[in-house]
C-alpha cells in the first residue's frame, strides 16, 4: 500500500553492505541508483552507509539508521555463503536471541530455481530461505537470493540482493510501491560550470547558497568542473515551478560560466557550438596524449564536426607532423605559448579544420624545473582567419589529474574562443596575459 501524501517526504535511509565495498575493490553503484530513484518516488535520501560483513556492525548501523529514518533500504549479504550476515543481523534487531526460520515459500523457489537449471542445489542454498521470525521473504525471480522485508518499530526495512539486475527489479516490484508518495516529488538539477573555483563561483550566486533556503543550492567541484547543485521539494507542479525558477536565477547570476545541464559534458557542448557555426575541430596533443581526442569522439555524431587529431609527445613529430620550427622549440622549448601556438596552427594547416586545440605541458611526477615545474601546461586555440590563444596554466594534481584538467580547460577555452571570450580569466592560469598570435 503506497503511503498517503505528507507535508515533509520520507527519509529513507541506505545501508551498502560487503567487504568489497569498504575495501574500495568495487564501486557501490548500488547506493548511487537507489539515491536517484528514492527522489523519483517522492523520498528524501537520508544517510548512506558502507558496512563490512560482520553482524555486530551491521546490526548496530541498522539500530542506529532505523532511529533516525522512517525507512531503510540495505543491498548486499543475502548469499549462501558464511560471511552473508544480513539475516543474522536483521535478526539480532527485530528479534534478538531468537532463531532464525525457514520459510517454506523460499525453500521451493530455491528447489525451483535449480531444477529449472538442470541443476543439484547445494545444501548452502538453503541458508537464503531462512528470516526472522516475523519477517517476510521478498520474492526475486532474477536470482537465488530472495529479499526480506521487515519492521524496526515503526520504520520499514527492505533487504534487497546486492546484484544490480536482482536488486533493481525487487526495488520497483516492491520497495516503490511501498514508499512512493504520490504527487510529492524530490527534483534536482546540476548546473556544470568551468573557469572560476567554488568560492568565486559562490561569491556570484550570493544568497542562493543559504542553507535555510528553498529550493536549495550547493556546488561541487572536480577536475576543474564546478557544478551547481539544486534541489526542491513538495508537490510535484509546486517542485517543478520552484526547480526552474531556481535554476533561473542560478542562470542570471552565473552567466556564460555554465555550459551545460545535468549530464551534458563539456565536449558535446563544444561540438554544438561548433555545428550552429558550421565549423569543424582538429586536435594537437602532447602532454594529454590523446585524451581531448578521446572526450571529443566520446560524443555521439562528434564525426560532424570532429576532423581528426595528431598526438605529438615527441619534438620530432611535433615537427614533422604539424609542422613546429626547430628554431621554436629551441629558443622556447616544448612546454611554451609558441610551441602551443604552433601546433595549432599545424593542426589547422594538416587537416583544413576551422579550429585547432593544442596542449604541451608537464603532467609530472618528473620532467619539471624551476622555471616550469610539475603541473605546468600550455593551452592553444587557434581560429581560421583569426587569431590563436595561448595561455600558461599551472594545474596541482598528480599525473593523471593534471591530464585530466588540462584537456578540461582545453575544452572550455575553445569554448570561450567560439562565444568571443577568447581571454576571459579562468582557473589555474597563471597570467590574465593570454599569448596572441595570427593564424
Amino acid at each position: 500500500m503506497s503511503a498517503a501524501p505528507s507535508s515533509e517526504p520520507r527519509r529513507v535511509a541506505v545501508l551498502s553492505v560487503g567487504d568489497e565495498l569498504v575495501l574500495g575493490q568495487i564501486e557501490d553503484s548500488n547506493a548511487s541508483w537507489l539515491a536517484r530513484e528514492l527522489q523519483r518516488i517522492g523520498c528524501m535520501p537520508g544517510e548512506r552507509r558502507t558496512v563490512a560483513d560482520e553482524r555486530m556492525l551491521l546490526a548496530k548501523a541498522m539500530r542506529e539508521l532505523a532511529a533516525s529514518h522512517d525507512a531503510l533500504v540495505v543491498t548486499g549479504g543475502l548469499g549462501p555463503t558464511l560471511d552473508d550476515l544480513t539475516r543474522e543481523a536483521l535478526l539480532d534487531v527485530v528479534d534478538a536471541g531468537g532463531e532464525l526460520e525457514s520459510d517454506p515459500a523460499g525453500v521451493e523457489h530455491l528447489r525451483g530455481w535449480f531444477e529449472r537449471r538442470g541443476r543439484a542445489m547445494p545444501a548452502s542454498n538453503l541458508r537464503q530461505a531462512l528470516r526472522p521470525r516475523g519477517a517476510w521473504l521478498l520474492d526475486n525471480p532474477n536470482g537465488t537470493a530472495p529479499g526480506i522485508g521487515a519492521r524496526i518499530g515503526a520504520v520499514e526495512v527492505f533487504c534487497l540482493p546486492g546484484p544490480p539486475n536482482e536488486m533493481k527489479p525487487m526495488f520497483a516490484r516492491v520497495v516503490e510501491p511501498a514508499l512512493a508518495c504520490p504527487g510529492r516529488a524530490v527534483l534536482t538539477a546540476a548546473l556544470h560550470t568551468i573557469g572560476v573555483g567554488e568560492s568565486v563561483l559562490a561569491e556570484r550566486l550570493g544568497d542562493l547558497m543559504r542553507r535555510d533556503r528553498q529550493p536549495s543550492v550547493g556546488t561541487t567541484a572536480s577536475d576543474g568542473i564546478v557544478s551547481i547543485r539544486v534541489r526542491a521539494e513538495g508537490s510535484a507542479d509546486q517542485a517543478r515551478e520552484a526547480l526552474a525558477a531556481t535554476v533561473a536565477e542560478c542562470e542570471r547570476a552565473a552567466g556564460s560560466l555554465i555550459y551545460g545541464r545535468d549530464g551534458e559534458p563539456l565536449a558535446a557542448v563544444v561540438g554544438r557550438l561548433l555545428l550552429e557555426r558550421n565549423l569543424t575541430l582538429a586536435t594537437v596533443e602532447s602532454c594529454t596524449g590523446g585524451l581531448v581526442g578521446a572526450m571529443v569522439t566520446d560524443i555521439a555524431g562528434s564525426s560532424a564536426w570532429y576532423l581528426g587529431g595528431f598526438v605529438t609527445y615527441a619534438n620530432e613529430r611535433k615537427m614533422s607532423d604539424v609542422g613546429v620550427r626547430r628554431e621554436t622549440l629551441d629558443a622556447h622549448g616544448a612546454v611554451s605559448a609558441q610551441t602551443a601556438c604552433e601546433m595549432a596552427r599545424g593542426g589547422l594547416s594538416r587537416t583544413g579544420a576551422d579550429v585547432a586545440i593544442a596542449t604541451t605541458g608537464v603532467a609530472g611526477p618528473s620532467g619539471g624545473s624551476d622555471a616550469k615545474p610539475v603541473g605546468t601546461v600550455y593551452v592553444a586555440v587557434a581560429l581560421r582567419d583569426g587569431e590563436i590563444y595561448a595561455r600558461r596554466f599551472h594545474f596541482p594534481g598528480d599525473r593523471i589529474t593534471v591530464r585530466r584538467r588540462t584537456a578540461h580547460l582545453a575544452l572550455a577555452c575553445t569554448r570561450f574562443a567560439l562565444l568571443g571570450e577568447p581571454t576571459r580569466p579562468l582557473l589555474w592560469s597563471e597570467s590574465e596575459a593570454v599569448h596572441v598570435e595570427r593564424t
